[in-house]
């Protein structure tokens, strides 16, 4: 694992609460600890084991006659988005403040969509989205994934027809739970919607049309991430 600033959670929060037990100190400390491979854990009822990054297992450190685990394996368990910023030593949890572009993310495109700034798509009814994802020659599915990476809480997602001909689904997925369907109608307007993604790692964005027989259709994706 790459070496970082590590913050620990304390344990006895870890299903109740997110209170951070250590501050944001200009220097490392040097303690005495040890780990703890005996604890069990349980999140929400199911047996849970934490892990790091890479996948491999973690054990909690008992340090002062407290239990720490790192704060990423907790987050992980929990939902909760989390973002470290390595030049500012700060650590960010669930939804933050300001806003960050849909394309500034990682982001795996199909054989017939590309991420734009074209502003003929960009802009939709006097909006200027300024960037996103261009599908087209949606007939059959084509598909879209996101990587926020676990660094965000929520999404806001527009979808907007640029050739709209026949009705188009429009699915969300984080992993193989589906969390919003929409629909584009010819001469209809574009939808956006608000999705907790719970520091989701992959979004998957799949588009076809309802009845696919003599038909295609292009659409823009549009959003911010939180």
């Amino acid at each position: 694992m790459k070496k970082k600033f590590v913050v620990l959670l304390s344990a006895v929060t870890m299903l109740g609460g997110m209170a951070i037990g250590v501050g944001a100190a200009p220097v490392l400390e040097k303690i005495t600890a040890n780990l703890n491979w005996g604890i069990r854990y349980e999140v929400n009822g199911k047996q849970w084991t934490p892990k790091d990054q890479s996948g491999n297992k973690i054990a909690a450190i008992n340090y002062n006659n407290t239990t720490y685990l790192p704060v990423r394996a907790v987050s992980d368990a929990l939902g909760i988005a989390v973002k470290f910023d390595n030049k500012t030593q700060k650590i960010t949890l669930g939804e933050k403040l300001a806003t960050t572009p849909l394309t500034s993310e990682k982001i795996d495109v199909g054989y017939s969509s590309v991420v734009t700034t074209d502003k003929q798509y960009t802009v939709h009814d006097g909006k200027d989205y300024g960037s996103g994802v261009l599908m087209k020659e949606i007939n059959v599915e084509q598909k879209v994934t996101f990587k926020p990476e676990g660094k965000h809480q929520t999404l806001e997602l527009s979808v907007l027809p640029v050739s709209v001909s026949k009705e188009i689904s429009v699915k969300v997925f984080n992993g193989e739970v589906l969390l919003k369907e929409v629909f584009l109608s010819p001469g209809g307007s574009g939808q956006s919607v608000t999705l907790d993604i719970k520091g989701a790692k992959e979004l998957k964005v799949t588009a076809k049309l309802v009845d696919i027989i003599g038909a295609s259709g292009t659409i823009f994706l549009a959003g911010t991430y939180k």
